[in-house]
């Protein structure tokens, strides 16, 4: 029996694919929502914490998903050529 935070690729891409999708990003609160009944709380917990650690995803102090790395990014790239900030983010802080 597996433990309950552990994940496969497969699952790590149904998240990001899935919040990918939602316009405005998605509030950290509403992931469960958003992913349930595919991924467990534990999972979707051990996922975002996966992701943040990588620099995959950026979180800001409010708990909202304002940036999602592409994958097909290069390493050396910086964030304003490469971001897909939600609308929220860019009316606050403007386009660059």
């Amino acid at each position: 029996m597996d433990a309950l935070n552990v994940y496969t690729e497969a699952e790590v891409d149904y998240f990001i694919d899935t919040i990918k999708d939602v316009k405005p990003f998605p509030k950290l609160r509403d992931l469960r929502k958003v992913l349930s009944p595919t991924l467990s709380l534990d999972k979707i917990n051990a996922i975002l914490k996966y992701l943040e650690r990588s620099k995959q995803i950026l979180v800001d102090l409010d708990g909202n998903i304002v940036w999602i790395k592409n994958n097909n990014m290069k390493e050396a790239s910086n964030l304003s050529e490469t971001a897909d900030f939600s609308k929220e983010f860019l009316e606050h802080f403007g386009k660059y």
